[in-house]
C-alpha cells in the first residue's frame, strides 16, 4: 500500500504492478469518488500521487504513469513542456 496519499487516507488498492523497485497503484477513493495513480521508487525514496483527470481513462494513467508523471509535475518538481518537433 503506497505510504502517502493526498486525497485520501484509506483508498481501495484497485490494481498494483512492481518492476524493480519501482511500485505503481491504482487507487480509488470511496469517499471522493475519484481515482489516483502512486508511483513510489524504493531506490530514490520518491513517491509520486497521478490525480486521474474528469476526462482521462484511469487504466491508461495507471499503464503509463512514468509518462504522464513528467507532463503533470509533483511535488517539488514543476511540469515539463512538451517539446515541439523542428
Amino acid at each position: 500500500m503506497p505510504t502517502r496519499l493526498t486525497f485520501d487516507a484509506h483508498p481501495k488498492e484497485l490494481v498494483t504492478r512492481s518492476d524493480g523497485s519501482t511500485r505503481i497503484s491504482l487507487l480509488w477513493s470511496r469517499r471522493t469518488h475519484r481515482a489516483a495513480v502512486v508511483v513510489e521508487d524504493d531506490a530514490t525514496g520518491e513517491t509520486i500521487e497521478l490525480d486521474v483527470r474528469e476526462r482521462e481513462n484511469p487504466l491508461d494513467v495507471y499503464e503509463h504513469a512514468l509518462a504522464y508523471a513528467p507532463r503533470r509535475g509533483h511535488p517539488g518538481r514543476a511540469p515539463v513542456a512538451p517539446k515541439l518537433a523542428a
